[in-house]
């Protein structure tokens, strides 16, 4: 794996988080006991972490990306 999964997957791994949060809010604050709204709020739930995970990994990325350019740009071999 290079560097530049690795920059994506740690920035996006927030979205693990998010996911495991709102299992846990599942289970501590509503009040759903019915299967289809339980299957409807983790769909929904799965489908914004993933979204979310895109969009960090990608924030992640790019903010890498210029960083290394930056420093490797200022660095000057004769």
């Amino acid at each position: 794996m290079t560097r530049w999964w690795r920059a994506y997957l740690t920035s996006g791994a927030s979205a693990v988080y998010l996911l495991a949060y709102s299992a846990y809010y599942f289970h501590s604050k509503l009040e759903i006991a019915k299967l289809v709204p339980t299957i409807l709020y983790f769909a929904y739930m799965g489908t914004l972490s993933a979204g979310f995970f895109v969009l960090t990994g990608t924030v992640g990325f790019l903010a890498t990306l210029v960083f290394v350019r930056t420093i490797y740009a200022s660095l000057k071999l004769d």
